[in-house]
Parts: structure tokens; C-alpha cells; sequence
């Protein structure tokens, strides 16, 4: 048996502020490896996006804008995503690992069951270890304004249907993937030195995203309700880091390229088509907002107040939130670290209330239908669990809305 998770290398941030030691939360055993033996992870060859051509699919991954530059506060235009409580996050690292990228026919199988469709014609396997983070020249442009998105892969044709090529005639093809457990075998595709650090301790942790940054309120006195009693236990500066226990695929996603309306309610048809004259991009994109939602209801305003409250001073003072931190935390009725109630505050002058109750007193999220559980796989046991359930819906496909049918393969409520 390993013994419990050691540190032998300090990680920091862009800032130079050191990162706390994470287990990952719940069950987390083995040792730290060395920094300084190149991480261990296979090497990665980018795709040559000059030599692509009609009927192949380039495959990109992202996590938006928002994973380059973080949420501001106040926000800087009109509509831009910002925390409701006030404040402003910032990134140092944002790793995931993603695998098993296939194209399937019949999309459209059973239009009001989105997890069905026919067999696997095209099939492309990693894991590769992405930091979402960072940014290179040799990055292409991603599905959305602003955004970034790096090259990992190309599928040709249907490896899986005897290496026939993609149909160009407007036939769609189901795309999903596959979210999975930090692992030493993932391909590197563009981690750096301390990312790798980290990434090797989310290998040993078996965790699957992992978020680094730093959060800094900057509400002021444009706050509403419980200002004063928020900020007396509550850090104005926090590092995080969040390691979610996670993997999931996300199957046959709806895709914003194609037009019109989607099957029974969905934002978009499902599925990719091959045009005749030139090849296909698609992106796997991660947004960075799901962990911190109000309620289990899909793009609900994100809070940072019920993180930042259980933050606890380490490395010479540094407060740092953790996963381990949110265990058996109540998200009817949250507390801090103290034991005292976390008040509710509003700094978002265009914060709407998304499925009405009191936005007054203890701070409190919603699970909507879902139920409080001691079996983690029919309900939630505490803010663990609930933050880690609304992580797991953040696999899309080409940017915003490009929802997909989400299977969890960890003990979780459908």
C-alpha cells in the first residue's frame, strides 16, 4: 500500500505564491514523484494543420477565453461572465485530460434520447494532458471570439468502418469524448515544468481537472446583503486549488457550426458533416464557471464566497482553498471555516435570481431535483459532491452550447 500523498516539490503560481497541498478530496493515497526527472509523460507530435485537407477533422481543445484571462470584476463589457459575489478569478493552470475521441452514425437515432446512436466508425485515442491555460503562436483560433484552442489530433476517415472516407454529401456523424484520470501515460501537449508537477500529483490523486489560480474580491461597497458579516471571515485574496474526482463522456454533443434548432429542446443539432472543399474543425471545449454555479440548473451565476470561506493559512500565511475543504460542507446552509453562517452577497448589479428563494441570510445552493444522499451515487452528500456534479457537465463541443448527453463513470446521481 502507498502511504499518504508527500510533497517534494513546492508548485506556484504565475505570482510566485505557493500552492497548498491537495488530496483531491476524498480518498487520495501515494507519493509525490521529483520535479526534476521530466515528468514521465509521453511526448506528443502536433497535428500539421498546412497539410489538411476536405473530408478530415482537425481536433482542437479549449477552455474559452475565460481560461486565458479569467472572470473580471466589475465585468469590463456589457454581458461578460462575472462572478456574482465579486470576485475576480485568475488562472496559473487549468490541466485536463481528455481521451477517446470517436465519430459515430445516426446522431439523430432517437431524436428525445440524446445517449443513443448507431456504431463507431472513426476512432482516435490519447490520453493526452492538456494545460488550457496557456497559449502558443502555433495555436488556431477557437469557436468563439477571443478564444484559443491547440491542435492535438486529426482523424482522416473511418478508421473503424474499414478506413473508408467521410461521407461530404450533409451525412452527420455523432461526435463524443471521453474526460479521464490524470495518468502518467497521457501524451504532453503543452504542459511546462510546474505544470507537470502538478499534473503528476493529480496522477497519483486520480484526479481529472484540476483548477490553480488565484481569487481576489473586488465587490466593495457595491455588494448587497451581508457585506459586513461576509467580510469579517472571509479572505480578500485566496489561492485554489481544486482537483475534481470526475471522469465522464460526453456523448453524441450537439454542435453550434450547424444551423437551425436542435432535437426536443436541445441548443443545436447534434453532430458533425463533411463539407466537399475543405476539412472539418472541432473543438473540445471546457467551460471554467460550472463548479461555482448557485444551483445544479445549467448556466446559473457562479459564486466564489462559499469557496473562499473555508480557506485556511499555509505557507506563511497564504489562504488556500482546497478540495479536501469542501467535504462534508453543507451547500443547504454553508458555514465557514469557523462554523459561522456564510451571508449571502450580491455584488453583480445585473445578477437575476435563477429558480427564485431568498437571496438573504445564510448563503444556500440549490440541487434542484437532486436529492441529499449518504450513497454518493443517488444524492449528494455535501458540497464535495454537488460541486463536483455540476464540474462534470463542463465537456462541450465547439464552444458555447454545444451541450452533450454527460455519463459519469464515477459514483454520482444521473
Amino acid at each position: 500500500m502507498m502511504g499518504a500523498l508527500v510533497f517534494v516539490a513546492a508548485c506556484t503560481d504565475d505570482n510566485g505564491a505557493v500552492f497548498a497541498p491537495d488530496s483531491g478530496g476524498r480518498d487520495a493515497t501515494g507519493n509525490a514523484p521529483s520535479a526534476t526527472d521530466g515528468g514521465g509523460l509521453k511526448p506528443f507530435t502536433p497535428p500539421d494543420v498546412g497539410r489538411l485537407g476536405a473530408g478530415e477533422l482537425l481536433l482542437t481543445a479549449s477552455g474559452e477565453q475565460l481560461a486565458l484571462s479569467g472572470y473580471s470584476f466589475p465585468a469590463q463589457n456589457a454581458g461578460d461572465p462575472v462572478f456574482a459575489d465579486g470576485w475576480q478569478i485568475s488562472f496559473a493552470h487549468l490541466l485536463v485530460t481528455f481521451d477517446r475521441v470517436t465519430l459515430s452514425s445516426n446522431p439523430d437515432k432517437i431524436p428525445t434520447d440524446q445517449s443513443q446512436t448507431d456504431g463507431v466508425v472513426a476512432e482516435v485515442d490519447g490520453p493526452w494532458a492538456v494545460d488550457l491555460h496557456k497559449d502558443d503562436p502555433s495555436y488556431v483560433n477557437g469557436k468563439e471570439t477571443g478564444e484559443r484552442a491547440v491542435p492535438f489530433a486529426v482523424l482522416s476517415n473511418q478508421n473503424k468502418n474499414g478506413n473508408a472516407p467521410f461521407a461530404t454529401d450533409g451525412t452527420k456523424y455523432a461526435i463524443g469524448f471521453d474526460s479521464v484520470n490524470a495518468t502518467l501515460d497521457a501524451m504532453n501537449v503543452n504542459l511546462g515544468p510546474e505544470a507537470v508537477v502538478l499534473y503528476r500529483e493529480m496522477a497519483e490523486s486520480q484526479c481529472t481537472v484540476l483548477y490553480a489560480g488565484t481569487a481576489t474580491f473586488k465587490g466593495g461597497s457595491g455588494c448587497t446583503g451581508g457585506v459586513d458579516a461576509g467580510a469579517a471571515n472571509i479572505p480578500a485574496i485566496v489561492r485554489f486549488k481544486l482537483c475534481f474526482k470526475s471522469p465522464t463522456s460526453y456523448v453524441n454533443c450537439g454542435n453550434p457550426d450547424n444551423a437551425g434548432a436542435g432535437s426536443y429542446g436541445e441548443p443545436h443539432p447534434r453532430g458533425i458533416a463533411f463539407p466537399t472543399n475543405t476539412f472539418v474543425t472541432g473543438e473540445v471545449t471546457y467551460h471554467t464557471d460550472h463548479p461555482f454555479w448557485e444551483s445544479v440548473q445549467h448556466d446559473t451565476p457562479p459564486h466564489f464566497d462559499q469557496m473562499a470561506s473555508q480557506a485556511v493559512a499555509v505557507d506563511a500565511g497564504t489562504p488556500v482553498v482546497t478540495m479536501d475543504r469542501l467535504v462534508g460542507l453543507d451547500y443547504t446552509g454553508f458555514k465557514d471555516a469557523t462554523g459561522a453562517p456564510v451571508p449571502w452577497r450580491i455584488c453583480d448589479p445585473a445578477y437575476q435570481n435563477p429558480n427564485g428563494g431568498s437571496r438573504t441570510g445564510q448563503m444556500h445552493f440549490d440541487p434542484v431535483s437532486v436529492p441529499r444522499a449518504t450513497d454518493p451515487a443517488i444524492g449528494f452528500r455535501d458540497y464535495y459532491d454537488y460541486s463536483t456534479y455540476n464540474q462534470s457537465t463542463q465537456g462541450h463541443w465547439n464552444g458555447a452550447d454545444g451541450l452533450c448527453f454527460v455519463k459519469r463513470h464515477y459514483p454520482s446521481p444521473p
